[in-house]
């Protein structure tokens, strides 16, 4: 048996009631009721554990999710542990690319200071 539910007004514009009406049909969504209440208990799941704490959204295609699907059934990784894992790992590749290209140009800066002739009259 469904739990008890309230009636609440809602003002929304009506490029927005199409955006809902695009959504029924969805994810077993049969009207613009189930596709509020899907996104409101998405947006709730979705909230931070922690203060100071950001949650971001992914999009992802039909192939992508069938494949976390496959990951989850054969290791147990969640898609958002996938996401923080894959994360995590980009900003580790982004730094150490920073770092390796800045040590580049000190390098190259080095070289060009080296290769420059001194002049006398720019000495004491």
């Amino acid at each position: 048996m469904a739990a008890p539910s309230n009636n609440i007004s809602l003002r929304i514009t009506d490029d927005e009631i199409a955006l809902l009406d695009a959504r029924v049909g969805i994810d077993g969504a049969r009207s613009r009721s189930d596709v509020i209440r899907m996104a409101i208990q998405q947006f709730l799941q979705g909230q931070p554990l922690l203060p100071g704490m950001d949650s971001i959204r992914i999009p992802i295609g039909h192939g992508d999710k069938m494949l976390l699907g496959q990951l989850y059934e054969l290791q147990g990784t969640t898609p958002e542990a996938a996401a923080q894992e894959g994360l995590s790992l980009y900003i580790e590749h982004a730094i150490k690319a920073r770092s390796e290209l800045t040590q580049q140009l000190d390098d190259l800066l080095a070289e060009a200071k080296s290769s420059t002739i001194r002049r006398e009259e720019y000495h004491e």
